[in-house]
């Protein structure tokens, strides 16, 4: 008996170990926050017009995002090919990224960020971690298709000096147990500051709660409060992917998009009675049926010129990007 309980006991001593370990990151908190500048690329100076994408680039797994299948190296090879070249079509002076691998074991440690800058010419780059863990057992079997060792977030890229960056984490789902949420990534709004000759562009990125629709809400409400403030001061973009669709029903009511279409301070680059129409649907990117992914904007210091979703993109991610043209007013 006396051993069986010193087997028991040095198994969960063992099974606290891994987990501490697991659920431990590699970088410091100062290295959370980030602007990274491309050698030999300078930054453009002004712009009558600017355009702007917003992306989640689904870690480049295509339809297979948060599936448990074997993965090639080849589908990221392939789908960071199919990424850059729709990208090119439009050539976004801002580019805001959600989900996108620095070097983690599912994406074949590629800096998915790094990539994407030297191929499209960024010379400024804001990245905000919202996920770093030595290992993460998801999905859950078999253990093959662990994610294991991430490094991920969100990314501003910008043709146009960054002078200011901030990552704020937003509510974490409070029923949530202590070591699923030591594991799970932060939800995150990225802040960056963009200087657009003599104006600066304030851009909050963000990739808001998927599963658990009261705290969406909040963060939707705080993220909302957040650009109603810089944009007393600034133009206001408020982008990314929202996880929330005006024709979901399994969200359930209120939808937490609700929030910022009835909002006074901030308007849609698609008018409310457009988002379910086809043309405006970004997931999931093989046969679109809603609309998760946004570009809010302040009405008063922007104008909004073009709006369209970048269906070029086919399925290097389960979302399509979203390309904006704006100016100042």
């Amino acid at each position: 008996m006396t051993g069986l309980l010193v087997v028991l006991g040095g198994g969960l001593v063992a099974v606290g170990l891994f987990f501490l370990w697991a659920s431990s990151g590699r970088l410091a908190e100062s290295e959370l926050a980030q602007i990274k500048t491309t050698e030999g690329l300078t930054t453009q100076a002004t712009a009558d017009e600017f355009t702007v994408v917003a992306y989640n680039i689904g870690y480049l797994s295509g339809l297979t995002n948060n599936q448990a299948v074997a993965r090639d190296e080849s589908l990221y090879r392939q789908n960071l090919a199919t990424a850059i070249a729709a990208l090119q079509t439009v050539n976004p002076d801002i580019l805001a990224l959600q989900e996108i691998d620095l070097n983690a074991r599912r994406s074949f440690r590629v800096n998915q960020v790094e990539a994407l800058a030297h191929a499209l010419a960024y010379p400024q780059q804001a990245i905000a971690v919202n996920w770093d863990k030595r290992y993460v057992p998801f999905p859950y079997w078999p253990p093959t298709a662990h994610f294991g060792e991430i490094l991920s977030g969100q990314a501003i890229l910008s043709q146009f000096s960054l002078t200011t960056h901030e990552r704020l984490v937003l509510d974490r789902v409070p029923g949530n147990p202590f070591y699923y949420n030591a594991l799970y990534l932060d939800r995150l709004a990225q802040v960056a500051t963009v200087q657009i000759g003599e104006r600066s562009l304030v851009i909050i990125n963000l990739h808001l709660e998927a599963f658990d629709a009261p705290t969406r809400r909040r963060q939707t409400e705080f993220v909302l409060q957040l650009a109603a403030t810089y944009g007393q001061q600034q133009p206001v973009l408020l982008l990314g992917d929202f996880n929330s669709a005006v024709n979901r029903e399994a969200e359930g009511e209120p939808r937490s998009i609700a929030t910022m279409l009835e909002s006074s301070t901030m308007a849609g680059a698609v008018p409310p009675d457009l988002l379910a129409q086809p043309e405006q649907l970004t997931f999931p990117s093989d046969e679109p049926q809603y609309k998760l992914d946004y570009v809010f904007y302040t009405p008063d210091s922007l104008e909004v010129l073009d709006v369209r979703v970048l269906t070029a993109a086919a399925q290097a991610s389960d979302h399509l990007p979203v390309v904006v043209r704006l100016r100042f007013r």
